[in-house]
């Protein structure tokens, strides 16, 4: 049988449970009877036992959790620490990078500063040259940009300045040749006015006749006002009615007898006396638009005045007289 250790009730041997107080009966031992003073010991041992027993089992078990404390308190140090390490590391990385960022914006910066600076001592210089090369005064803005270093200009940070002087010496470039180009034609011009000059014969003591002429004395219906002999040739006569008649005249020696006014008095009111006269060159014109062939003869008058006729009788008079002023 045995013996509930809680309640002291028999309970059958196979029992695992008391049947008084339902205490757990597989660790109680059976009691096997022999002798009643053995089996009042033995039963005094199993109650002692099973009372020691009762009270382990009915007393809390106390488990001791000091070592799990502080193995978690470890591992919780040791990843706290981890993760202080890693974060200081990335950290110092970051920090790192943006001081090497910033270290390179900086001379960043700091090199396009300088380029700037740099590119900048040249702006008078071109200013300059600009204004000269608006003015015309392109050989002078030339001489300006001269004075820019070539090494520099090859240098990457005066690619500005490059630009401008390239620009700049086109265009003095293009300015110079149209100058010449100017001066080129104003020569050939002179040449070939030279040339007609030349050809007309109003040069050397011949030049003084290409001259301005004033008409003498006008009879009925005459009309003329004033005639010019250019060096070149080139006849203008103007009347007094707004018209014009040109032509183109040659001057050569000549000799002979030939019908004129006497030419003493400035401006006649009435008609002068006719006289011949012995001229010393002859100027033919021949006028523009079918207008004809006309002569006149040219002398010195008496009055130190350049006079021209051209002989040809009128009524009482001469056809035309022209007298220099």
């Amino acid at each position: 049988m045995k013996i509930c250790p809680n309640c002291q009730r028999k309970n059958d041997d196979l029992a695992n449970f008391c049947e008084e107080c339902g205490y757990s009966l597989k660790n109680v031992p059976i009691v096997v009877k022999h002798s009643d003073d053995a089996t009042v010991a033995n039963n005094e041992e199993q109650i002692n036992g099973n009372k020691s027993e009762s009270r382990m089992q009915a007393q809390p078990v106390k488990r001791n959790y000091k070592p799990l404390l502080i193995t978690i308190f470890v591992v919780v140090f040791l990843l706290a620490g981890a993760g202080i390490f890693f974060a200081s590391r990335n950290n110092g990385s970051t920090n790192e990078a943006t001081s090497v960022t910033t270290n390179s914006s900086t001379k960043s910066r700091g090199k396009e500063t300088s380029e700037t600076v740099e590119a900048g001592k040249y702006d008078e210089v071109i200013k300059a040259a600009k204004e000269l090369t608006i003015d015309g005064k392109y050989k002078e803005s030339e001489r300006k940009l001269a004075s820019i270093p070539v090494s520099d200009l090859a240098k990457p940070e005066f690619q500005s300045v490059q630009l401008a002087v390239t620009e700049l010496t086109q265009q003095n470039s293009t300015g110079l040749k149209e100058i010449k180009e100017a001066e080129l034609k104003k020569a050939q011009q002179a040449e070939e006015k030279k040339a007609v000059s030349n050809q007309s014969g109003f040069t050397g003591d011949h030049a003084k006749w290409a001259n301005t002429y004033t008409f003498y004395y006008s009879q009925s219906n005459q009309k003329q006002s004033s005639l010019n002999i250019s060096a070149n040739g080139g006849v203008t006569q103007n009347n007094y009615d707004g018209t014009q008649y040109f032509g183109q005249a040659v001057i050569s020696n000549t000799s002979g007898n030939i019908l004129s006014y006497e030419t003493n008095a400035l401006y006649p009111s009435d008609m002068p006396n006719t006289k011949t006269i012995h001229p010393n060159v002859k100027i033919t014109v021949t006028w523009d638009n079918g207008g004809g062939t006309q002569v006149f003869y040219g002398y010195l008058s008496y009055s130190s005045r350049l006079a021209l006729t051209d002989g040809v009788k009128k009524g009482n008079g001469v056809n035309e007289v022209w007298v220099s002023y």
